[in-house]
């Protein structure tokens, strides 16, 4: 009994370690895919305390409301602000003609925010893969177990 105890452990302990390591690389993989998109990086220990104010506050709501919602969530804000400008732009052209750059910075606000959310609803697939994986492997051990008992 001792063996099967401990042979149930490896299995479960591998299957955790590949579905983290999955959903790892997907997470890299988004990262890199939208690097370029992103024109700026901190780097790590070198930002202000709203900064760090602001990623404690992400990662906290990341942890109650689930892993990728301050994506989301930012990405909306920063969807409905891109949207703003683009309509102060246009407004701009309206009256002076001189509105262009509000709405090129709308466009890309717009253009950032839809990518944050995708982001974060990759994120929250990526942890609801890795739950559903993890939740299977149980099941299986579980099924093994029942076959052996």
């Amino acid at each position: 009994m001792m063996t099967s105890d401990r042979n149930n452990f490896n299995r479960n302990n591998f299957l955790r370690q590949f579905a983290v390591r999955a959903v790892s690389f997907v997470m890299v993989a988004l990262l890199a895919w939208s690097g370029p998109l992103v024109t700026s990086a901190s780097a790590v220990g070198s930002g202000s305390a709203a900064e760090v104010v602001s990623d404690r506050a992400a990662t906290e709501l990341d942890r109650t409301a689930g892993v990728g919602t301050s994506d989301q969530l930012e990405g909306a804000v920063d969807s409905v602000v891109g949207k703003a400008k683009r309509g102060v732009g246009r407004i701009g052209d309206e009256i002076n003609g001189d509105g262009t750059l509000d709405r090129v910075e709308g466009a890309t606000d717009q253009l950032k925010g839809k990518i944050k959310r995708d982001v974060g609803r990759a994120k929250s697939a990526a942890a609801d893969a890795g739950e559903d994986i993890e939740d299977s492997a149980n099941g299986i051990v579980d099924s093994i177990k029942d076959l052996f008992d």
